[in-house]
């Protein structure tokens, strides 16, 4: 799959890795709308909605219970103004 690098959006999210309970921070000039995160351990996934997310809000994710080895965090959102392309960005530790 070829990526249109002249479509890239920069990350608006900040991550303090502090495990069991890293906080997303949203550090850009614009509200993210329809924000969640999409917690993947294995086959597992669990979701947390957070809806509108304000600049400079910041949401703690809860991974307790659950192994690093095979784990990935996903955060999905809409910015305004992107037509309704939903956006994703994914960290692990």
């Amino acid at each position: 799959m070829n990526i249109d690098e002249s479509s890239a959006v920069p990350s608006p999210w900040r991550v303090r890795h502090s495990f069991p309970h890293p906080v997303v921070t949203n550090v850009s000039d614009a509200p993210l709308a329809l924000a969640r995160a999409m917690i993947r351990e294995g086959d597992e996934v669990h979701l947390e909605q957070w809806g509108l997310v304000l600049p400079g809000d910041q949401n703690e994710i809860c991974l307790c219970g659950l192994e690093t080895g095979d784990l990935c965090v996903t955060l999905s959102w809409r910015s305004t103004g992107a037509e309704g392309r939903e956006l994703l960005w994914q960290f692990v530790f």
